[in-house]
């Protein structure tokens, strides 16, 4: 619901997409569920799911995925840490695009940063919760995130419960499950050393 989403959405029309490299790299949270693997999933799913979506959302469905994850630093500082603090995941669209997501939540904060960029013929599109950057050509143009994504999703959930009009809806139930087969997928992955495929 972000306007720079919105905006690389309509921009990635006009481009055939190579590659997508995605990131969620940060701190560790301090509650002690989201350091279990059993009640949060690990980071891929509680944190990066969101770049899991946008990639969906902006470059096609994932047809194989392929999960590395490692315990590197946070088990030997906190107790009960059972999710990985490092990991990166493949993954193969329907449609060719070769996307890499990579986490981790070993930084201290506020260290960290959260994106996704796009690489093609035509340039580099490089987005992050604050602004969007458009290369091109050695042209640049960066983009600044302004307005309220969480109003705007929050409104269209209201308009489509007082209506029944779910036209505004960017991602029902059945698109977060889908979601959350892929980053289900990357910890079997992970577990197996085998990709998964869809």
């Amino acid at each position: 619901y972000q306007e720079n989403v919105k905006r690389l959405k309509e921009t990635l029309r006009g481009d055939k997409i190579g590659m997508v490299m995605g990131q969620w790299m940060g701190g560790m949270p301090g509650v002690a569920w989201w350091r279990d693997q059993e009640q949060s999933g690990g980071q891929f799913t509680e944190q990066t799911t969101h770049i899991v979506d946008l990639v969906r959302y902006l470059a096609g469905e994932v047809k194989e995925v392929y999960g590395m994850f490692g315990n590197r630093i946070m088990h030997e500082q906190h107790e009960g840490v059972s999710v990985a603090d490092v990991g990166t995941v493949s993954l193969k669209l329907e449609n060719g695009i070769i996307a890499n997501i990579s986490n981790t939540c070993v930084l201290p904060d506020p260290v960290g940063s959260v994106g996704l960029s796009f690489y093609n013929d035509r340039g580099l599109l490089d987005w992050n919760p604050d602004r969007l950057l458009e290369v091109r050509s050695g042209n640049s143009t960066e983009f600044e995130n302004t307005g309220n994504p969480y109003l705007v999703e929050s409104e269209a959930f209201l308009y489509a419960v007082r209506t029944g009009d779910r036209s505004r809806i960017l991602s029902d139930y059945e698109d977060g499950f889908k979601t959350l087969k892929v980053t289900c997928a990357a910890y079997e992955s992970a577990q197996s050393g085998l990709p998964v495929k869809f």
